[in-house]
């Protein structure tokens, strides 16, 4: 059924085209943003991809008047505490818009997140946004109101705009070749107190976080910027060591596609959190492209073994099937990345989206 919202068919018809132009993911949110405002018109937004494995920022977004003071608690509710429209959770229940009156019975202050959020902005209303494929978020936004809540209709276009914004994102991963990092820097540290506010960072780390889209980047104590999500990430790391599980890591991406990868310590009897930030090893990244990609778990296996230069017949023996189901899963993979042979599908996978440093 067509919407009968101002600009809805036309600014879906364009969100399709941009999705398949092959842009990065910062030009295909700064253009989605722009059209999803003219149909679904908001008072503060932001918009960023995802690692599909953590729901954590790549680093890529846009923010829209909404407070810088406001990323710390957002993120420590969002990963810490008990709530409402979790950004992970919607994912899980493969809808990929979500309204926060829709969620708590026309009372959104039952969620502890938007009550704190609502007392600081003035913002009365909120719709969150997963950019999903297949369940996997790419992304994931957030629109606000200071006054009238979204309507059914609106929530149903974001609904399709956020699938076509969602298969974008997704092909972005792997449109834009990753180029190599500073073959001089190392990784870079910085160091957050128990307040979350940076005490201290090395010069690696600052010369990591200047290669950071500045968009996604937020104003802290003193002259250093952090991705917006990093307060909330040092929180996680902090609560992953009290509870003794396995520290998270996350991926980055910098403007020239350089990936970084981000993990953290806690640093005994300090109180403090070290944020390490250093080049990603092809291990850390090659999950990523291989969701991006679509294959399948049988998929990588075929493709791993090709990596190591094994034969159809001998892939066959490795992996306990014929040759020719080899033959058919080595069909869909050079189908699904887009090459005609194997070195070209080896080049794609592990080598064209990783540059690792020359030594």
């Amino acid at each position: 059924m067509r919407s009968t919202l101002p600009a809805a068919e036309s600014s879906l018809g364009a969100l399709e085209r941009i999705a398949d132009e092959g842009l990065s993911a910062q030009e295909l949110l700064a253009q989605a943003a722009t059209r999803i405002d003219r149909v679904v018109p908001s008072d503060g937004y932001f918009m960023a991809a995802t690692d599909p494995e953590t729901t954590l920022c790549t680093g890529t977004g846009i923010v829209r008047h909404l407070p810088a003071e406001q990323c710390q608690p957002h993120w420590d509710y969002e990963f810490l505490v008990p709530d409402y429209l979790k950004y992970v959770d919607i994912a899980r229940s493969g809808r990929r818009v979500a309204d926060i009156h829709d969620a708590t019975g026309g009372r959104p202050d039952r969620s502890p997140r938007f009550k704190q959020y609502s007392a600081a902005t003035g913002f009365r209303s909120e719709v969150r946004l997963v950019f999903t494929v297949g369940g996997a978020a790419w992304g994931l936004g957030q629109l606000n109101r200071l006054s009238g809540r979204f309507s059914d209709d609106e929530k149903a276009w974001l609904e399709r705009a956020a699938a076509t914004i969602g298969r974008g994102l997704r092909q972005a991963m792997v449109a834009q070749p990753a180029a190599s990092p500073a073959l001089h820097r190392g990784p870079g540290i910085v160091l957050l107190n128990g307040d979350g506010r940076v005490v201290s960072a090395t010069r690696e780390a600052v010369e990591w976080l200047d290669e950071l889209d500045a968009e996604m980047l937020m104003s802290d104590v003193g002259d250093l910027l952090l991705p917006f999500h990093a307060h909330g990430f040092a929180t996680r790391v902090r609560a992953a060591h009290e509870d003794g599980e396995p520290q998270i890591r996350s991926r980055l991406r910098t403007r020239n596609g350089v990936w970084l990868l981000m993990h953290g310590s806690v640093l005994e009897g300090a109180g403090q959190v070290a944020l390490i930030i250093e080049p990603a090893k092809s291990a850390d990244v090659a999950p990523l492209l291989v969701e991006a990609y679509g294959l399948t778990t049988r998929e990588l296996d075929v493709t791993r073994a090709i990596a190591r230069g094994l034969s159809t017949t001998e892939v066959a023996g490795t992996l306990h099937l014929s040759p020719h189901t080899v033959r058919d899963h080595v069909k869909a993979i050079f189908e699904k990345v887009g090459v005609s042979s194997r070195g070209e599908l080896v080049h794609r996978v592990f080598a064209e989206h990783y540059a690792a440093p020359s030594h």
